[in-house]
């Protein structure tokens, strides 16, 4: 190996790592005022009254919109844009 060699793979070992270089900020949430009888009671609460949200993930969406039409619809939409070649252009990134 050369020194031409040795420099370029230099170059490209320190250009890769410059993509590694990042500041990092710590997540310092505040102290609870709640008791921890306070903190299951609201749990419970949460719980019986379907407010809980959260089931093993951090955050869990919920659609509002329920669809009006059947799976047998959406099919036959899909079968009809995949025979002409057609894609809705929402899907497609900018």
């Amino acid at each position: 190996m050369n020194a031409k060699q040795v420099l370029i793979a230099a170059a490209i070992t320190f250009a890769g790592s410059a993509a590694f270089a990042v500041e990092a900020t710590q997540f310092d949430p505040e102290p609870s005022t709640l008791t921890r009888a306070q903190v299951k009671a609201e749990l419970a609460q949460a719980r019986m009254d379907g407010t809980l949200m959260s089931r093993g993930e951090a955050t869990e969406f919920h659609d509002t919109v329920v669809s009006t039409r059947s799976v047998a619809e959406v099919r036959a939409e899909a079968r009809i844009a995949a025979h002409e070649h057609k894609f809705n252009e929402l899907y497609v990134g900018a």
